[in-house]
């Protein structure tokens, strides 16, 4: 684990866009279908948002495998979309399940402010009510939220990729995760304040292009769905530049571990 510059944020953006150029087609195709994917396993009741949630890492670490890919100048291949699966599965499912205790946890402190209107919604889709919306509750528990689930965040944010290539726990990994992300907040800054940048800008557009085609919504809706499936493959990009970044693949990320193992999953 390394210490670098505040600037590396705008860089890893930058790494994340160079590496979907490599592929755009084949970016958004996989990126498509792990949406779609996501999609229909969330219709399953009940099982359903709990198998896409102890899932999620292992697909963060395909993602990372896609890029790993490219930048060893191969081809994307629908394969790697489960590819994360093939890298110590059951530590990846137990950080999966850690990620569904965390959001519990998170969502139950943001209760304190508005006496759960806000985990309602997300859990079972209940919108808040008007009164809500004016008397600020729900807006105090976002922020409550937000506070809250910005060290579960630090902690997951390399974790599943350090648990499947550097082969490390998954205590271990969330925490040489979470001290990743306060080692270098500066960097995490910069990247954090360019996303917000790039939303407002966007929210500015998507509100310029909804009064020019009002009455067409249809292109509304296909020009936000492009826009998402060519910014995901930026941040899974912009992920793996973070992770070379602050665990360089010649510096030992344990100490005695030696190098950090990825074996090709083809």
């Amino acid at each position: 684990m390394r210490t670098v510059a505040g600037r590396q944020g705008w860089v890893w953006l930058a790494q994340g866009f160079l590496l979907f150029r490599k592929s755009p087609a084949m970016w958004t195709l996989l990126v498509f279908t792990y949406w779609m994917m996501i999609a229909f396993i969330n219709q399953i009741p009940l099982a359903g948002p709990l198998i896409g949630t102890l899932a999620l890492p292992a697909f963060s670490v395909s993602f990372m495998a896609m890029c790993r890919e490219l930048e060893s100048g191969g081809p994307l291949r629908p394969a790697l979309l489960f590819a994360g699966f093939r890298w110590r599965l059951a530590t990846l499912i137990t950080m999966g399940g850690l990620y569904l205790l965390s959001i519990v946890l998170v969502l139950g402190i943001s209760a304190l402010a508005d006496g759960g209107i806000l985990a309602k919604w997300v859990v079972y889709g209940i919108p808040p009510s008007e009164a809500a919306l004016r008397d600020g509750r729900l807006s105090s528990a976002l922020m409550l939220a937000a506070v809250a689930g910005t060290p579960v965040v630090m902690a997951f944010w390399f974790a599943p990729v350090l648990a499947a290539w550097d082969g490390m726990g998954a205590a271990k990994a969330l925490f040489f995760s979470f001290f990743a992300g306060w080692r270098n907040w500066r960097a995490f800054l910069v990247y954090g304040a360019l996303l917000v940048l790039a939303a407002a800008l966007f929210s500015v557009l998507l509100v310029s292009v909804a009064v020019m085609v009002r009455g067409h919504p249809g292109m509304l809706r296909a020009g936000l769905l492009a826009a998402i499936l060519v910014t995901m493959p930026i941040l899974f990009g912009s992920f793996y530049a973070a992770y070379r970044d602050v665990f360089p693949p010649d510096v030992p990320s344990v100490p005695g571990a030696g190098p950090p193992a990825e074996p090709n999953p083809s």
